[in-house]
């Protein structure tokens, strides 16, 4: 395996020089995902982990900056492959890191040990580690989350997301929404099955993935509280209206009087914790674009309702669009709640009706 040496963050880093970005990689590193680094780092000096474990590690570029920049004491890093295994020994022998590095299947490391942080974050589908982790998760741990099978999840195939995440999918103007809060949903549930309630910290879509931070506690009473927020989304194609259901409460017709189209179930709440946001963004002082997402994250969580795609709405009346910041303007002039999204430059996040919406075109 011909390698070469790269710095990310604070740390030096070998990886393969010759890399297909697939399964088949001989050990497998992403450079589009040192955003989701950049954030796991952050938020690890923010909460401070006794244990960390970076499950699946690949070159260990998560668990070794961890260790460096957050200055977590022990850091536990594993992956299935020799190959990558033997890298991040390399890795963690040039940055003189004192980690513990273990070569074993993920299921068999969570069936032996506990942490109060799981890092998982795999190629594909993260289903398979998430009943594992939350029995090796410490009370009040944190699990993170990545997914990048977001075709699934966004409703471009709805049969793999009925066989991976147990739900509808639906592809909406606001797909990205409806695939991160599926995917929420899906790790909520799984943790009702052991009266472990997760209540999400931070949670993002960026490029080809989605990710979340969970803290999970052990309480009965927090997880019937949640049942209330695993809901169905009920989508109109022809008035783009959108509302969240309670099983028992579905509608068949829109008001315009066309029939709905539903998808869930899925998690209706706040998908990150404002007052943590600001304490990620004290940590986030060298990576701008870091400091921008969390930001407007943060900025979204008032409003539960999925976001509009404005140039979407302005079609739908045959009028040209107009810009986002008038339309935030014109909202807040008559009482509603309206501010700009992290899932996409057009679109608008507002607590009004889509007859509002409409009516000050």
């Amino acid at each position: 395996m011909e390698i070469k040496e790269i710095t990310e963050g604070d740390i030096r880093l070998l990886i393969p020089s010759k890399r297909r970005m697939t399964r088949k990689d001989v050990v497998f590193y992403n450079r589009y995902m040192k955003l989701n680094r950049d954030l796991s780092v952050s938020i690890a000096r923010v909460l401070k982990p006794e244990r960390f474990c970076d499950l699946l590690s690949g070159t260990g570029a998560r668990g070794l900056r961890v260790s460096r920049e957050a200055g977590v004491g022990r850091v536990l890093l594993n992956d299935a492959n020799p190959n990558a295994v033997g890298l991040i020994r390399k890795n963690a022998e040039i940055n003189k890191l004192d980690v513990e590095i273990t070569n074993k299947d993920a299921g068999s490391l969570l069936s032996e040990e506990r942490f109060d942080f799981i890092d998982i974050d795999p190629f594909g589908p993260p289903v398979a580690f998430i009943d594992p982790a939350i029995k090796a998760l410490e009370n009040n741990g944190v699990l993170a989350v990545t997914a990048t099978d977001t075709s699934a999840l966004c409703g471009a195939y709805p049969r793999a997301c009925r066989r991976k995440y147990d739900s509808l999918s639906l592809r909406t103007d606001y797909y990205n929404e409806v695939g991160l809060r599926t995917l929420l949903g899906y790790v909520i549930r799984q943790g009702l099955r052991y009266d472990v309630s997760f209540r999400p910290l931070f949670s993002h879509c960026t490029r080809h993935y989605f990710r979340a931070y969970f803290r999970g506690r052990k309480s009965r009473r927090d997880c019937n509280e949640s049942l209330q927020s695993l809901v169905y989304l009920q989508h109109c194609f022809n008035c783009l209206n959108r509302r969240y259901s309670p099983l028992d409460g579905w509608v068949e017709e829109c008001e315009c009087g066309h029939g709905f189209a539903n998808a869930g179930p899925l998690w209706s709440g706040v998908f990150a914790d404002k007052e943590f946001c600001s304490g990620v963004m004290e940590e986030l002082e060298f990576s701008e674009r870091g400091f921008e997402l969390v930001d407007l994250v943060r900025g979204e969580q008032d409003i539960t309702n999925p976001y509009y795609n404005i140039h979407r709405v302005f079609h739908r009346r045959g009028i040209s669009a107009r810009p986002t910041s008038e339309m935030i303007d014109s909202l807040s002039g008559i009482g509603f709640m309206a501010v700009r999204t992290h899932f996409s430059g057009l679109g608008l996040r507002t607590d009004a009706p889509v007859r509002e919406v409409y009516s000050i075109l």
